[in-house]
């Protein structure tokens, strides 16, 4: 899976460091449990698409919903956007 697009979302209102990550292919429950491994994953498959929120300490946090093709990441508002190489290049690892 490779990310195709990153876009900057100006204005959000929980974060100043947010960024949108296009997803060349639909997210996957299990796509969902690899990005987990990187740190605490809140699974909550009770709403229609399943949501996801993943937490990884001092670095960032992933937000999205099953069957989209993007991702919310919030990176520190302190941090530069070379995180957000680190999740890209653990994205593109990722191989069914």
């Amino acid at each position: 899976m490779k990310v195709i697009q990153e876009k900057k979302i100006e204005g959000c209102l929980e974060g100043n460091n947010v960024w949108d990550l296009l997803l060349d292919d639909v997210i996957t429950k299990e796509i969902i449990f690899y990005l987990g491994k990187k740190g605490k994953l809140l699974y909550i498959d009770s709403f229609e698409k399943p949501y996801f929120r993943i937490i990884v300490r001092s670095k960032y946090t992933v937000k999205g919903t099953q069957s989209n093709k993007s991702i919310r990441v919030f990176l520190p508002d302190n941090q530069n956007i070379n995180l957000l190489d680190d999740l890209k290049s653990y994205i593109a690892e990722y191989s069914i």
